[in-house]
């Protein structure tokens, strides 16, 4: 047995006195909102992106909750486990819910307790014989979140395929501008955005009602619908269950959709999602018609993003998971990201390991030229979710 696999122990005492799984959202609403308001989590935890996503992508991949609530002597909450059952083949898995379309994946832990390894392993333990999974399967997660350790972390566990990228948000944009571009770079950057400017303003707007987030969206889609014909990546986005969870997201407001306008057509759309004091990109797309992108409209989209999140006090900004000349440029700060998988079951261990493994030759293939080339051919084939 590979030793990055976690076996549960046998319980022993801890202080967690009871353990709830949830089989649908509304029974863990009230213990969420105790917890969101102090543990440390991302906008991927938040209920409304749990609800979004079950309504919507979870019900295409017939993903269901499983919402893991622990409580302490008193009965308050001190920690939920977004989760979401499946199956595969045989196998009851029990995954961080969101699947992709989540880039951080984190549970909810009280703030200012501290979490051992025995505690871990009682709440997955008892979560595991209530739910009757037979493995759970832990990607992306975090080593950190908000200087916080991850609480999950305490186990056996290896590095993810990819890391994240963020940058950490000065007062001015000025200033974060100059961190990362040379003068040679800045003036390059104010003749791209002349060359627009000449013919029409170049406008950065948040979509605000229902007609402004339909047409961003419509713009959207177009763009990433074109540039995944014309490099043969895989779009995320083209199925109608994601796109009916970003119109979802997009209309109880915790989706932001950033358009950049250029003689009233949108000419590039950012979607990010505000949590705390930090923003997160879920996606990037601009318009294919050479005559503008030779002006890198997707550069100028997130230096307007960054400006605007600098305006409203934002401390921290990211650009999700997985490498990108793009994110290297607007973002100093690597996060590393790791994997876990803890068996319940002897079918389990068949199905950690496999997983375990899988994310290894993902995270090898990405680090060699050739096997990276030979990754984007298979995911070409099997479809962007795959």
């Amino acid at each position: 047995m590979s030793p990055l696999i976690s076996n549960l122990p046998s319980p022993r005492p801890t202080s967690l006195r009871r353990v709830e799984v949830c089989d649908t959202l509304e029974p863990a609403r009230l213990a969420w909102a105790t917890l969101a308001r102090e543990a440390p989590a991302s906008a991927y935890q938040s209920f409304a992106f749990a609800r979004a996503w079950f309504a919507t992508i979870g019900v295409a991949e017939g993903a269901t909750p499983l919402i893991v609530v622990a409580r302490d002597d008193a009965g308050a909450p001190v920690a939920l486990l977004p989760l979401a059952r499946t199956r595969r083949r045989s196998m009851r898995l029990a995954t961080f819910l969101g699947g992709k379309d989540a880039n951080f994946n984190l549970g909810l832990f009280r703030s200012g307790r501290t979490w051992s390894a025995s505690d871990i392993a009682e709440l997955l333990r008892e979560a595991g014989r209530q739910a009757g999974v037979d493995a759970f399967l832990f990607a992306n997660q975090p080593e950190r979140w908000r200087g916080v350790s991850n609480p999950l972390a305490a186990g056996p566990r290896q590095p993810s395929p990819s890391f994240a990228y963020s940058s950490a948000l000065p007062r001015e944009f000025s200033a974060w501008l100059d961190a990362r571009a040379s003068k040679e770079a800045k003036k390059k950057m104010r003749k791209k955005r002349a060359k627009l400017e000449a013919t029409a303003p170049l406008v950065h707007a948040i979509a605000a009602d229902e007609p402004a987030i339909e047409r961003a969206l419509a713009a959207f889609h177009v763009q990433r619908g074109a540039r995944a014909e014309a490099t043969g990546a895989p779009d995320p986005y083209a199925a109608p269950a994601a796109q009916d969870f970003l119109a979802e997201l997009a209309r109880d407001g915790t989706l932001e959709l950033h358009t950049l306008s250029h003689d009233e057509r949108l000419i590039a759309v950012f979607g990010a999602l505000p949590s705390g004091d930090r923003l997160s990109g879920l996606f990037i797309a601009h318009t294919s018609d050479p005559e503008i992108a030779r002006s890198s409209p997707g550069e100028i989209m997130v230096h307007a993003v960054v400006a605007d999140a600098i305006g409203r006090g934002f401390a921290a900004f990211d650009l999700g998971v997985g490498e990108a000349r793009y994110k290297d440029e607007a973002c100093e700060i690597v996060e590393p990201l790791f994997d876990a998988a803890v068996a319940v079951t002897f079918k389990g261990r068949l199905a950690a390991g496999a997983f375990l493994i899988g994310r290894r030759v993902k995270r090898l293939a990405k680090q060699s030229p050739r096997l990276k080339a030979l990754h984007a051919r298979l995911r070409r084939l099997g479809g962007g979710r795959a």
